[in-house]
This record gives structure tokens, C-alpha cells and sequence, in this order.
């Protein structure tokens, strides 16, 4: 075998492992209802103003910290003003399984009157649907978050 046909071969195969790398450990799906089961709620932070067609997407930036303090930036499509805190809910055992931000649901306000403040730049809190103490219905925040998933 010619040396550069090894050379080839070597890079296929580290290309094949990348892919499979990260379709398996970084890449994350779509939030389905899976997320339901184990569904922890944040605060995420909009971080970017809306934007078309970077790259065909739209929407407004975000991040948020979830499970022993990851930070996530993420994006999405909604109603969002930049700066505004927003609930996030993911699922609480593997992120992978996707995650979402409720742009009908902007904390911002509620962040200061509850006394719950960023620490290192980042919001390092997390409530289960009863645990969230924002005076919102909590069968409105779980229609959104249904009316916002993809069917498995």
C-alpha cells in the first residue's frame, strides 16, 4: 500500500471516529417529551437580540448552567428581549435529551423580589415544576413546555 493511500486511510477512520464522537457524547436532539420524565427548571439568560438568518437560524441567544455547573449556550426562536431572564427546563439527567427556554415565562423581575442572584456570573439554582418559586400557575408552565416538545 502506497503511503499515501495509509495516509488516507488514517484520516477517513479518524473523520468516522469523530463523527460517531460526537453524534454520541457532544451532539444534542431536540427536547421531545423525554424531558418530561426528569424535567429540572432554570434561569437562562438571553444574550444576543434577535437575529435572521445567521446561517439559516433565528432567534436570540442564550445561556444557562445546569448539572454541577456547566454552562450551556444555546439558541432559539421566540419572543425574547435581550438581557431578560427567562425559565429554562431540561432534562435533569442527561442533557442530551434536549432542553428549552419558555419565553412566555421572563423571570427577570421575579429573580430580585425572591432574592435569588447570579453567583460567578451564572443563575446556580434548580426546581423541580412544585419546587419553582415564581408565582406562576404551574400547569401553565407544564402546558407550555408540552406545547413546545416534539412527539417521539
Amino acid at each position: 500500500m502506497k503511503r499515501e493511500n495509509k495516509v488516507l486511510l488514517i484520516i477517513i477512520i479518524c473523520g468516522i471516529g469523530w463523527i460517531i464522537y460526537f453524534f454520541k457524547y457532544k451532539a444534542i436532539s431536540p427536547p421531545t417529551t423525554v424531558i418530561l420524565k426528569n424535567a429540572k427548571y432554570t434561569v437562562g439568560e438571553i444574550t444576543s437580540g434577535y437575529y435572521g438568518d445567521r446561517a439559516r437560524r433565528k432567534g436570540n441567544d442564550f445561556t444557562f448552567k445546569y448539572e454541577k455547573g456547566v454552562i450551556r449556550n444555546a439558541h432559539q426562536d421566540g419572543e425574547f428581549i435581550n438581557g431578560r431572564k427567562y425559565l429554562v427546563v431540561y432534562d435533569s439527567t442527561n442533557i442530551r435529551n434536549g432542553y428549552l427556554i419558555l419565553d412566555k415565562f421572563d423571570i427577570t423581575d421575579s429573580l430580585n423580589k425572591y432574592h435569588i442572584y447570579k453567583n460567578y456570573n451564572q443563575y446556580d439554582v434548580g426546581w423541580s415544576l412544585s419546587k419553582i418559586p415564581f408565582k406562576y400557575d404551574k400547569s401553565e408552565i407544564e402546558h407550555e413546555v408540552k406545547m413546545n416538545l416534539r412527539s417521539e
